[in-house]
């Protein structure tokens, strides 16, 4: 027979996992859609924030695991805690950008196109040659 404790436990995690998922969806969602010099439906950012905030979740998981059965406090002592905090850093950012990307791509794949605001600064890609006469300095 089950303990009922033992299911109550297990309930509460997968609970705190699912407000934990939305808190950080929701995060994400308000980044995407006020950050960028553009108008981003709140579908494409909910789907993008969706996507980041899973990558994020597994990044904590993933730096969690590697805390519970590494013994790098004792290897490194206190620079062993900085590496590992310089670590959550760097892969937080990754997440940020590649989320942010990912949203990019899909709205423009999927979703509603993103419509730069009225101060945003187009920047068109030229292909540079050597014949071509570069504009005069004044």
């Amino acid at each position: 027979m089950i303990n009922p404790h033992y299911l109550n436990v297990h309930l509460l995690y997968i609970i705190n996992l699912l407000i934990v998922f939305i808190i950080i969806t929701l995060l994400f969602t308000v980044i995407f859609k006020i950050l960028p010099d553009g108008k981003v439906v709140l579908r494409d950012c909910l789907i993008g924030a969706s996507f980041t905030a899973v990558l994020f979740m597994l990044g904590k998981f993933g730096i969690g695991a590697y805390l519970g059965s590494s013994a790098i406090a004792s290897i490194y002592g206190a620079a062993g805690s900085l590496i590992l905090i310089l670590a959550w850093v760097y892969y937080s950012a990754i997440i940020l950008y590649f989320g942010a990307e990912f949203t990019k791509v899909y709205a423009h794949a999927h979703g509603e196109k993103i419509i730069p605001n009225e101060y945003s600064v187009k920047i068109v890609k030229r292909k540079w040659s050597y014949t071509t006469n570069p504009a005069p300095i004044i």
